[in-house]
């Protein structure tokens, strides 16, 4: 029997010279004959092919229908590779993202405000500095294209980059520079900023060009430049006094990626949502969001709530006790991010005598079970001892004396110093009165203050009941996080505070531990003044040797584990949840919150098709 193929020729008369076959007996070679009278071509066409099926027997019939699909899933497959080789999905322009923050903005201005996260997250997305950390946390030119440092440390030069603008279409320039660190250094203006600023002096030698010269060095100078420039041409014509009051801190004109939009306030004046959209004169790569909404909440309960109901896209900080309930959302991601900031219980020894005694701070902090605040309250967080932290320094001194929870030592220095024991379990001490002979009772009691936070108020809760345990009576004192700050912190109303402190892209700790920082608007929450790490912070600011630098900081961290102005706790992680429509979210390291946004002007929601070329 002829092959499929054989007689496949012979009907499109490949075997023949002529058009028409050889006569020959019976219907199939009249079929033949019918075929090919159709037409004079030796390729079939389409009429023609149509009655192959006649010619063919059912098994070649099956064969070649077989063939067919192969050849034309090989071309399906061929145009998908083709399509996926050549058109791909990118960002698009567009797209609305909703966030939920605890508290509210007061003061959008960069050299005004210092604490107020609100604040600080508007501020960073709206203005910009010379300086900027990147995602990975290292501080990268951000208004400046260049700069150096000249070999003694004490002249930084800037050259600016070409091309930006402020957001309401002037020009951006050295000028803008110049006139910001002005406003600081006036103490008129009242800038937290300015004991950083106060001995350096700013000139401009052409727009383009900014120098900064210091009084002696600074090791930690550049990252200070973080903070954003003010336009000098919005700001010129206000009076320093005025500077709180002016309409520039509600709807400021930055340099940076978003600009300010809408703002809506309740009936008693307080900001209840923010609106910025895309700065479309950007000076790098205008960002895809159209824009950016913060919807404020008095606390974290009513925010994650909002998150729940899906009433945001996220949500500034979650709490660990609220992870659950968010992970199984599904539309929202979680992203731990790995933040320099440590939770201690500092002492105010200018508001509770007792505190004065190093026994007893010793023996408050030997009577803190760490590793159970780890357990039952902050699983994610990781112990410290100090107030240099591991993984974003390599001036941690591990060699610091440590308080490892021990009750009976704790309870040995109280009897040491003389607070025994009374009747009912708590800590006295007695005093006569060398006249009267009289005896006096004094109780061992201390307020711990926090704030509203079911974090903070466990680990409060925690030590309250394991200081009582030792005879030191102890009350807790909760603040909301919208007045801890002005009722608390800024006074120094409190005998020991929980509280968190962050610290910069260089660990320097002088706001934190400086003498002259014991008042707000300094960062030395302990009120600690002692003369040798006053001479070591200065010291390791000005030295050019960071072998010097860290032999000063270890030092320091030797005499502050000593005398335990501060219980140092933990550090925890910092939760950021947003929307899986948000793309490109792309930080690990944040040294303060709003840090989360340094790479906003890459974050996306729309997508188109691109067609492009590959190289082969």
């Amino acid at each position: 029997m002829p092959s499929v193929i054989s007689r496949f020729k012979a009907f499109v008369g490949r075997l023949k010279k002529d058009r028409v076959p050889h006569p020959a007996s019976g219907s199939e070679n009249l079929d033949k004959r019918l075929v090919f009278s159709l037409s004079d071509k030796r390729l079939p066409n389409v009429k023609q092919l149509k009655h192959l099926g006649r010619y063919l027997s059912p098994r070649e019939k099956s064969a070649m229908q077989i063939l067919t699909a192969l050849i034309a899933v090989a071309l399906l497959a061929a145009g998908a590779k083709f399509y996926n080789d050549h058109v791909s999905f990118v960002p698009d322009y567009g797209g609305d993202y909703v966030e939920a923050v605890v508290g509210a903005p007061h003061l959008v201005n960069p050299i005004l405000t210092a604490s107020n996260d609100a604040d600080l997250d508007l501020v960073s997305l709206v203005f910009s500095g010379l300086m900027k950390t990147d995602p990975k946390g290292a501080l990268v030119p951000d208004l400046a294209e260049t700069y150096e440092i000249s070999p003694d440390g004490k002249t930084y030069t800037f050259h600016l980059r070409d091309g930006v603008q402020w957001q309401d279409g002037t020009d951006f320039s050295a000028d803008d520079v110049v006139a910001t660190m002005d406003y600081i250094k006036d103490p008129t203006w009242k800038s937290p900023h300015l004991a950083q600023f106060k001995n350096v002096t700013v000139e401009a030698p052409d727009d383009k060009t900014v120098k900064f010269t210091l009084s002696e060095p600074f090791a930690p100078f550049l990252s200070l430049l973080t903070i954003g420039i003010l336009p000098e041409h919005l700001w010129t014509d206000i009076k320093p006094e005025n500077a709180v009051r002016a309409e520039l801190n509600a709807k400021p004109i930055g340099t940076g990626p978003v600009k300010f939009k809408s703002l809506i306030k309740d009936k008693k004046g307080a900001i209840k949502s923010y609106t910025l959209a895309r700065n479309e004169g950007y000076y790098l790569d205008r960002p895809y969001l159209a824009s950016i909404t913060f919807k404020y909440y008095p606390d974290y309960g009513s925010a994650t709530d909002a998150l729940l109901k899906k009433k945001v896209d996220g949500i500034s900080f979650l709490p660990p006790e609220d992870r659950g309930a968010v992970d199984k959302l599904g539309s929202a991601k979680s992203y731990v991010l790995r933040l320099p900031q440590y939770t201690a219980v500092f002492f105010n020894v200018s508001k509770n005598a007792a505190l004065k005694s190093k026994n007893v701070r010793q023996a408050l902090a030997l009577a803190v079970d760490k590793d159970k605040i780890m357990r039952e309250a902050v699983p994610d967080g990781a112990p410290v001892y100090g107030p240099m932290l591991p993984g974003f320094t390599d001036y941690v001194n591990s060699d610091v004396k440590q308080y490892n929870y021990d009750p009976t030592a704790a309870a040995a220095l109280l009897d040491k110093d003389g607070w025994k024991l009374d009747e009912n379990g708590a800590r006295v001490q007695e005093t006569t009165d060398k006249t009267t002979k009289a005896v006096t009772k004094t109780p061992l009691t201390l307020t711990l203050t926090t704030v509203d936070a079911k974090e903070n108020m466990a680990v409060a809760s925690m030590i309250k009941d394991e200081w009582g345990a030792i005879g030191v009576k102890t009350e807790l004192e909760i603040e909301p996080a919208s007045k801890i700050q002005s009722e608390k912190i800024r006074p120094r109303d409190y005998d020991a505070l929980l509280y968190g402190e962050i610290l910069g892209p260089d660990p320097d700790p002088y706001p934190f531990w400086h003498s002259s920082q014991d008042a707000a608007p300094g960062l030395n929450l302990a009120v600690y003044s002692n003369r040798r790490v006053d001479e070591l912070l200065e010291k390791a600011r000005v030295t050019n040797s960071d072998a010097e630098r860290v032999a000063d900081y270890k030092e320091f961290q030797s005499i502050l584990a000593e005398e335990v102005p501060a219980i140092f706790l933990y550090s925890p992680t910092y939760t950021y949840v947003v929307s899986r429509k948000i793309k490109n979210l792309d930080t690990a390291t944040i040294f303060s919150p709003s840090d989360r946004f340094v790479n906003v002007d890459k974050w996306y929601i729309d997508t188109r098709r691109a067609w492009h070329w590959k190289a082969q």
